[in-house]
């Protein structure tokens, strides 16, 4: 009899091999090659395990779009309608036989449960509304108070099929499949954990950018740390000392640096929130003023801007805003008084992304401070530096700097 078992086995076992059904399976060498050489567009149908009606849940699809783009691969989501006289078998089979060259199939089955921690022998199950809005399984409720302690757990099967048109190839049988169980109600984690083995295309069709959509709509942040030079300026200003000659009052170039921290609203644009501090050396060339020599002003800027971004890959990415702000001007004289003036600036520029994480950015800006004419420039309420200075003109500030930009969020 051993002979006898031991050829019912090698049977079996030929069987399998030759049909390759079975459970969790990884690409052979064969079909990875040709799955990463030649795949482009992957369709995929999505649905809730034990749901007469299909339905799907969104975390699945989310999930699965961002996992195969990174990947290089287009998503063909497709569904199944009931009610058309057809089994959904029947119509997996039909989108199977119909793949043509450069697509694949991908099933994948999902299912939440919901349960409670008291001891119960042969719950029933019936599907329910979850807090979160999706069609869960649980645990037949009648009698069970809200007080009970409950818990998650959730499972994804994936399987993946290409028709290859080849006799010695069986394209009803997945060329990939893996199962991934979680004490948890996580689906989208499941089902990214089900496609991780699925190789990455050799010719991607398409290219996905450093703001790939976060999950549970996080906004991704990117903090920078700046510095660079702003070029000289020079604003018409006007003695109150009778005179009504218009002078000049000459801002020296000097050292610029700052911290910005942009949120990314979507794959393009980012709202950006700014502080920057220049500190310069002013000539005043009025007759009372000038005899006191080189003030020092400090200018701090308040601003909040806007930048759209030019996504030309994952490493370099191009950049255009606007901004605008408060202006506060801090004279280093204590006699002096501050004052404050309306900002509005555009800035371009290019990031350059090290690392997921990590990179720099090179800027060029032009800021333009507005005020009405007389307005406040240098003021005091010293009795022996009280011939005001107003502002008769706006003026334009260029610069250029350099930062380091650490980026939060997925």
């Amino acid at each position: 009899m051993k002979p006898l078992i031991r050829l019912k086995i090698l049977v079996l076992f030929l069987i399998l091999a030759g049909t390759r059904t079975g459970f969790a399976q990884r690409f052979d060498s064969h079909d990875k090659i040709y799955f990463a050489d030649s795949v482009k567009t992957i369709k995929v149908w999505t649905y809730v395990e034990g749901d007469k009606s299909f339905r799907h849940y969104q975390e699945a699809i989310n999930s699965t779009t961002v996992a195969l783009n990174k990947k290089g691969y287009l998503v063909d989501i497709i569904a199944f309608e009931t009610g058309k006289g057809i089994p959904a078998q029947i119509w997996e089979n039909n989108i199977i036989s119909e793949l043509k060259n450069g697509e694949a199939f991908l099933e994948i089955s999902t299912q939440i449960k919901k349960y409670d921690k008291r001891d119960r022998v042969n719950p029933s199950e019936t599907m329910i509304r979850d807090e979160k809005g999706r069609d869960i399984f649980a645990q037949d409720w009648h009698g069970i108070s809200d007080s009970v302690q409950t818990s998650y757990s959730c499972k994804a099967f994936s399987r993946l099929f290409v028709n290859r048109k080849i006799p010695s190839r069986n394209s009803f049988v997945p060329v990939y499949s893996k199962t991934r169980k979680l004490e948890s109600g996580d689906i989208y984690f499941a089902v990214a954990s089900t496609l991780s083995d699925i190789p990455g295309s050799k010719h991607p069709a398409i290219t996905t950018t450093l703001s790939d959509t976060i999950r549970n709509n996080k906004i991704p942040i990117e903090i920078s740390l700046f510095g660079g030079y702003t070029f000289p300026s020079k604003m018409d200003i006007l003695e109150e000392s009778g005179s009504t000659s218009l002078y000049t009052a000459k801002f020296s170039g000097n050292l610029q640096y700052g911290l910005e921290i942009g949120f990314g609203i979507t794959k393009s644009i980012d709202i950006n929130i700014q502080y920057r501090r220049l500190g310069t050396v002013v000539d005043v060339n009025t007759p009372i003023q000038e005899k006191t020599g080189s003030l020092t002003i400090n200018q701090n800027y308040m601003l909040a801007g806007t930048n759209f971004n030019f996504r030309v890959s994952k490493v370099i990415s191009p950049y255009a805003g606007i901004c605008l702000g408060a202006l506060n001007m801090v004279p280093a004289d204590n006699y002096f008084r501050d004052v404050w003036y309306f900002i509005i600036g555009v800035q371009g520029g290019t990031k350059f992304y090290i690392s997921r994480r990590i990179g720099l950015r090179l800027q060029a800006e032009a800021l333009y401070q507005m005020h009405p004419q007389k307005a406040p420039f240098l003021y005091s309420d010293d009795a022996t530096h009280n011939t005001p200075v107003d502002a008769m003109s706006h003026m334009l500030q260029f610069g250029l700097s350099a930062g380091f930009i650490l980026r939060l969020g997925n």
